[in-house]
């Protein structure tokens, strides 16, 4: 194989020359392959003589080459231009844990000459643009449709990952020997330096056909369905042999009333089957939301395997939630204690009703009316006649046996005293009963208490 000259030729002075090595001369440089905004690609050697494929970030309008170093163009794009290092090494070490055919293998980062790079396996074959673009190598319909199914189980591994591609394109697919397609460069990173300030918006890549309208936008937010429009708009322009029209123009026109710039491919293609074709007509809207959702979907819309195995997958789903909540059924049951589990529902919702002990008042003493106690003395002077001691006198004759042993023949007015005293003992003897037989209580339980007995002892008083 003839080598390239030792030193880059003018169309590609920034890059590193031939013979250049890095990381401790773990990695030789080889030759140029292609550049970008945001970077420059080598084929390489590694130290067991491996041919692979090295990624250098150089975002050209922030920095420039000294020697082999990379160096920010001015003091003012420093920091700006050490952002970008920065995603770049992190964007390579998202890459490394993507393990699938359909996406290229990140092997290393590091960093060298004031820069990142990355080693990337090398695919041997050509870029979609390449077979496009020439007749010779045209796909038939069957390999069209193969291919498109590789991409979309590639697209739905990346999105899995909570990573989106961002920069799918003809040119950013290789098609190794096999037939195979493998998506390459991703521009992730791109777009989230584009975030970072008005500055770097300007790495933030866009393709004209390719990308959707949001993608126009620094900052604006993005979707899986974003990906998958580049992707439709790839396989497009693989069937059509047109590059699809640019998406703010479509945008602008249907903003304006005026018809879609896109002419839908259905119907177009007989070759075709009309749900294949539909299924790039729908993932190209220009609206977000109208979209295919998932890369998973529009698969199981081309293929009726993959609506089998995607019945199969849902319905075995299905019964592992079934499966996983009867199980938290059993173990609640498990913890229910034995007596509230034997329990009735109807013994569960009947209110249960709390008694308290009644408490017995102490017997009130009955006082006889004025009614009775006359009708007593009168009985008593009939069987007494000898005693001589007029009870209405008011005053006592203390030589009658009655005035001392018979109260019912005292005046008046000292009954009405006797009987004051008799309600105050009882109070009294009440209030003692009450305090020892029940649980202490508040004061002002006891005035009630008191109030009561008064109000009830005083029913009884005669008039």
């Amino acid at each position: 194989m003839q080598m390239d000259p030792i030193f880059p030729d003018d169309e590609h002075s920034e890059a590193l020359a031939p013979g250049s090595t890095l990381l401790g001369g773990q990695f030789t440089i080889q030759r140029y392959l292609s550049s970008g905004g945001f970077g420059i690609t080598y084929l390489a050697t590694d130290s067991l003589n491996r041919t692979v494929v090295i990624k250098e970030c150089y975002p050209e309008a922030f920095c420039a080459r000294v020697n082999k170093s990379v160096r920010a163009r001015t003091s003012s794009y420093q920091s700006d231009f050490e952002s970008i290092v920065s995603l770049f090494v992190r964007e390579a070490r998202s890459l490394a844990k993507l393990n699938h055919s359909g996406v290229v293998g990140v092997h290393q980062v590091f960093e060298d000459n004031e820069t990142a790079y990355m080693a990337l396996d090398l695919v041997e074959g050509c870029d979609l643009l390449t077979i496009i673009e020439e007749d010779d190598r045209s796909l038939t319909p069957s390999q069209v449709v193969a291919m498109t199914l590789d991409l979309l189980d590639a697209v739905d591994h990346v999105h899995s990952q909570d990573l989106l591609h961002r920069d799918i394109s003809p040119d950013n697919i290789l098609v190794d020997l096999s037939g195979r397609p493998v998506l390459i460069d991703f521009g992730a990173a791109r777009e989230e330096a584009s975030r970072k300030s008005r500055v770097l918006s300007s790495v933030l890549v866009v393709k004209d056909g390719y990308s959707p309208q949001e993608f126009y936008l620094a900052g604006s937010q993005q979707f899986p369905c974003s990906d998958l429009y580049a992707l439709a708009a790839t396989l497009s322009h693989l069937i059509s042999g047109e590059a699809p029209p640019n998406s703010q123009a479509r945008l602008a026109a249907l903003a304006s009333s005026q018809p879609d710039l896109y002419t839908p491919l259905c119907g177009r293609f007989p070759e075709y089957d009309d749900c294949f074709l539909s299924a790039i007509d729908k993932a190209m809207s220009i609206v977000p939301a109208k979209r295919l959702q998932s890369a998973k979907d529009w698969a199981a819309l081309i293929d009726p395997s993959r609506r089998t195995d995607q019945a199969a997958e849902t319905t075995s789903i299905d019964a592992a939630i079934e499966k996983t909540i009867t199980s938290l059924v059993q173990t609640a049951n498990s913890e229910i204690p034995p007596v509230a589990a034997t329990q009735s529902h109807a013994s569960l919702r009947k209110p249960q009703v709390v008694s308290e002990p009644i408490r017995e008042r102490p017997p009130v003493e009955i006082i006889p009316s004025l009614a009775e106690i006359r009708a007593e003395m009168e009985a008593w002077k009939r069987i007494h006649p000898h005693d001589q001691h007029d009870p209405d006198a008011g005053v006592f004759d203390f030589a009658a046996p009655s005035v001392i042993l018979f109260p019912h023949a005292w005046p008046a007015a000292t009954r009405l005293a006797a009987v004051s005293v008799v309600v105050l003992a009882g109070f009294i003897f009440g209030h003692v009963t009450l305090t020892n037989s029940t649980p202490q209580t508040s004061a002002a339980q006891s005035v009630l208490t008191s109030n009561y007995q008064s109000h009830e002892n005083a029913k009884s008083v005669p008039d």
